[in-house]
């Protein structure tokens, strides 16, 4: 356990961006959040239908309506942005800086060093993002509370429990995004140490796979399967059911899914321990 912690700080410490990002768009929220309430031309207005100036959906049961999901939104974007900015590139830092024959020197497994990697991507990355929510829901909290009555605060579910409950409920649907991210995180993984540009590889075969099975085949079934697992993660995002969404694929493919992630993982792992790379 120690060593698992110890290699998630060492994430930690070399992907700064993890924390700057979130970190910045969490101070600019609240910087606007100082500005308006401290203006001087500050005005409010609100609406008996909910859709005032200040954009709460009184249908939603949602915290804030249409605020708390535009929260959501957000901050499972910079989840996604940080997700494509951190897995490609963590494998081929550890090559480009020299560190991976330190790591080598030490009792660490390649299984557990991959392993980290990915618990740092599909949980603690997710984690993280999951507190710019929070952030944000309390400053709604702060506004509504400060400019409305307790009563109508309530009747849109700007309430303590139900930011609480926002939050949970936010954090069980990233973790179903990272459910859905684990084939792409691997695929990713195993192209980083075959080449210097496994984003760009990974489209290029993409794009060329449908093409081909579309010329083939004469169907865009392969195509549309592929396009489905790489789109997952915004459906599951944007959906009202996460589960649902996740499932959309098929409970069969997902298992495929599943176990072909174990065998990129596995040959992820071989790679390291070859030290088998490619060059441009």
């Amino acid at each position: 356990m120690n060593t698992l912690l110890t290699l998630l700080k060492k994430e930690l410490a070399e992907h700064r961006i993890v924390l700057r990002l979130p970190l910045i768009i969490a101070l600019f929220a609240v910087f606007n959040f100082v500005l308006v309430v401290s203006s001087n031309n500050f005005s409010f207005s609100f609406h008996s239908s909910g859709l005032g100036d200040f954009g709460i959906d009184s249908v939603s049961t949602v915290f804030a309506g249409m605020i708390g999901k535009l929260n959501e939104m957000i901050s499972g974007l910079i989840f996604l942005v940080l997700f494509m900015v951190y897995v490609p590139k963590t494998l081929r830092k550890e090559r480009q800086e020299g560190s991976l024959m330190f790591w080598r020197s030490m009792p660490v497994s390649d299984y557990m060093a991959i392993g980290a990697k990915l618990i740092f991507a599909l949980v603690v990355i997710p984690l993280i993002t999951s507190l710019l929510l929070l952030v944000s829901d309390v400053i709604v909290w702060v506004l509504t509370h400060w400019l409305l009555t307790e009563q109508v605060s309530a009747s849109f579910s700007i309430t303590l429990p139900a930011m609480a409950w926002h939050w949970s409920s936010f954090v069980g649907r990233l973790a179903v995004i990272s459910l859905s991210l684990l084939p792409i995180a691997c695929v990713l993984l195993v192209l980083s140490q075959l080449t210097n540009h496994p984003l760009i590889t990974a489209i290029v075969a993409v794009l060329a796979v449908k093409l081909t099975t579309y010329i083939v085949f004469a169907s865009s079934v392969i195509g549309d399967f592929i396009t489905g697992v790489y789109s997952l993660p915004l459906m599951i995002l944007k959906s009202d059911s996460p589960l649902v969404a996740y499932l959309s694929l098929g409970g069969l493919a997902q298992a495929g899914l599943i176990f072909m992630s174990g065998g990129m993982f596995y040959m992820c792992c071989r790679l390291r321990a070859a030290g088998d790379f490619l060059h441009e």
